[in-house]
């Protein structure tokens, strides 16, 4: 639906050819001509000229008929409807004003009506995150139907909802009229099903996001309070497919689970599905009884929009922040600490537990890698020292956070300096201030940093639901991230005005330097998605493409597992070699002041020198300039190569100008690579 304005124009253009300049000149706000006519385009509302349009109306009001479970003549030949779905949406001037195109984002939807029901929230989230939103949607369909879908629409993102009728049906709507035998050995059906089903996904989608719906549990059970008296009853039949896809899902790097039961928690079964009024097994949004037409309430298409959009996000590690900086003084805890104390933590007020469940929220963050600051006006000795000596078990202490600056000075300037210690640009941080005066002051003074607006006791929410905050499996090199960010700035600290090489000798740095297994993929290629100051070529990769690459004659990776006398820093390098190339090289920012590049790329040619797929004499290497990437760029020259003729490519004319590694200031060790839990 248009306002009137906007409705009146494209009444009035009906059937004419124009381009978006004639639509600006016409329109009723030229500023928000050019979101309208893309958003009427994405709709297909505005067709290119010389199209059919009564054959796109029938595309856009019915699903293609090799996306329906239909054949071409209509005969069904499946369970599911033909029937359009959507919810009437109010396209209003302001909604759609101009942003420019934003990044084109294709998301192929496979399901039931829910799943129709979230493209017009795709839209408009899209758009508020500066996306261009294109979606399809086909019923579930043959894993041969469903390739050739994906290879035709080449989807961003996959949205896949196991279907309600061949697969809750039965089991939640007949529950009742099973005895636990049948019902047993209908989940087990459904179990396999699913396999088949998340395995043709994966297969189909070659490496990019997959987004697989669990179930929601209904708010009621045909066996009312008694539930839990039946050997199947409906709570152990909803956790058990859960885990079930969960264990099927898990296996693929590229896919992720939409979980519709923490969905439930959060917003209520009442408000997002249907089985108060509706059958068990309809699995719909919340309903009005009053409205005959066949329709959902935007509360479950939103909030599924919002978790697809969240998924890629995630999944793409788009926008990452690596670093919180908070305030201290009325941010994480209330009061002014150096005066008051923490006796706060005695009483059982509101106030208490919201700040003991922000620090938690923080300390989540430090075990998923993401480092933790502060910046606070006041007295550095007095408040370490009353906090040092709090000693809750609820807190987190001085020593979780790898920097303090608790002065007088600007805010600004503190998290300027944090940022420039640590290496990392304002878009990858995000600040924490109760005070929306300070929040103002580092905004105007640091373009770019994320601040939290609100409440304090807003930023729980914010920071454990944030995708930019979220950096998928875990691994005990990110759950010590913050330990070995302590110990490199030690190390900065101890090498002022101290002979470099003697230096590096006294803090006993060992390379272990190894070819990579299949259970270090997921490691590596977070090394080279995630590294930004030393990498060659700030390549961006996925598990799936290593393996397919490792699978050639030429090709090796090898990794560096990197410890000095403070910390181990786990696996913290990758190399690839393939083609006769050093096509990639990653080294954590941890690790750059150890001066281990050299000494692993070296033990890296060697090795693949020594095993035959790598031909020292004539090796070439490239360095593509990012405008991060500066302590890289000597890589290769300082490894003995020479400049190829200009444009970052490098060679190794002569293999004798290699070092030699007994004779660098840090110990190399050839060896197995570090396990993925210690990586």
């Amino acid at each position: 639906m248009l306002e009137a304005p906007w409705e009146r124009l494209v009444r009035g253009l009906a059937g004419a050819s124009f381009d978006p300049e004639a639509f600006a000149a016409l329109a009723p706000d030229a500023a928000a001509a050019p979101g309208v006519f893309r958003a009427l385009a994405n709709r297909r509302l505005i067709v290119p000229d010389g199209t059919d349009e009564a054959a796109e109306l029938r595309v856009l009001f019915a699903d293609r008929s090799e996306s329906s479970g239909q054949d071409p003549a209509g005969t069904s030949v499946g369970s599911w409807p033909v029937t359009r779905y959507g919810l009437p949406q109010r396209l209003a001037s302001a909604a759609a004003a101009d942003r420019g195109p934003g990044e084109r984002v294709r998301v192929l939807l496979i399901g039931g009506c829910v799943t129709q029901f979230t493209e017009e929230p795709l839209h408009d989230l899209g758009h508020d995150l500066g996306l261009d939103v294109q979606t399809e949607h086909m019923w579930p369909a043959p894993s041969a139907e469903l390739t050739r879908a994906i290879t035709r629409s080449r989807p961003d993102v996959t949205v896949y909802q196991p279907g309600v009728q061949p697969f809750l049906t039965r089991l939640f709507d007949g529950a009742h009229t099973l005895d636990d035998e049948e019902r047993a050995r209908t989940l087990a059906l459904m179990k396999n099903a699913l396999t088949v089903a998340v395995r043709a996904l994966a297969e189909a989608l070659d490496g990019s996001l997959g987004v697989v719906h669990n179930f929601g549990p209904p708010a009621l059970s045909p066996f009312g309070r008694f539930d839990f008296a039946e050997e199947f009853g409906l709570r152990r039949v909803v956790a058990e497919l859960n885990a079930h896809i969960d264990h099927c899902v898990r296996r693929y790097a590229n896919l992720m689970v939409v979980d519709e039961e923490r969905l439930v928690a959060r917003y209520g079964a009442p408000a997002l599905f249907d089985d108060l009024v509706f059958p068990f097994g309809h699995h719909g949004g919340s309903v009005d009884p009053l409205d005959e037409r066949p329709h959902q309430l935007p509360a479950l298409g939103r909030a599924l929009a919002g978790e697809y959009l969240a998924c890629l996000g995630a999944h793409r590690a788009a926008g990452r922040i690596k670093l919180i900086v908070t305030d201290l003084d009325g941010t994480l805890w209330p009061g002014i600490a150096a005066d008051d104390g923490f006796g706060w933590l005695d009483s059982d007020a509101t106030s208490r537990w919201m700040h003991v469940g922000l620090h938690q929220a923080l300390s989540v963050l430090k075990s998923r890698g993401v480092l933790l600051a502060t910046s606070s006006k006041g007295d550095a000795h007095a408040t370490l020292g009353v906090w040092g000596k709090a000693g809750s078990r609820l807190l987190l202490a001085p020593d979780d956070f790898v920097v303090h600056r608790i002065t007088w000075e600007a805010k600004s300037a503190a998290i300027a300096d944090i940022c420039a210690r640590l290496g990392f640009a304002p878009e990858q941080v995000l600040f924490l201030d109760d005070n929306p005066v300070e929040r103002a002051e580092v905004a105007a003074a640091l373009p770019g940093l994320h601040i939290a607006d609100g409440p304090v006791h807003g930023f729980r929410e914010l920071l454990l639901s944030h995708p930019a905050l979220e950096s998928g499996r875990r691994t005990q090199e990110a759950a010590r991230r913050t330990e070995t960010t302590r110990a490199m700035l030690r190390r900065e600290e101890l090498a002022t005005d101290v002979d470099r090489d003697a230096f590096l000798r006294s803090l006993d740095v060992e390379v272990r330097v190894a070819r990579a297994d299949e259970e270090h993929l997921d490691r590596v290629a977070e090394l080279f998605n995630r590294t930004n100051q030393f990498t060659t070529t700030a390549w961006r990769t996925t598990p799936e493409e290593l393996r397919r690459v490792l699978a050639e004659p030429d090709a090796r990776v090898y990794v560096a597992h990197v410890s000095d006398r403070f910390a181990d820093y786990g696996m913290t390098g990758a190399c690839l070699m393939r083609g006769g190339e050093v096509a990639a090289f990653a080294l954590s920012c941890r690790v750059i002041g150890l001066d281990v590049a050299v000494p692993f790329l070296v033990a890296a040619v060697r090795d693949g020198s020594d095993g035959g797929s790598v031909r020292l004499a004539g090796l070439g290497g490239r360095i593509a300039v990012t405008d991060r990437n500066t302590p890289a760029r000597e890589l290769f020259l300082n490894t003995g190569f020479t400049a190829d003729g200009g444009g970052g490519r490098y060679v190794l004319t002569d293999p004798g100008r290699l070092p030699e590694l007994s004779a660098l200031p840090v110990k190399v060790v050839s060896g197995t690579a570090a396990g993925p839990g210690a990586s």
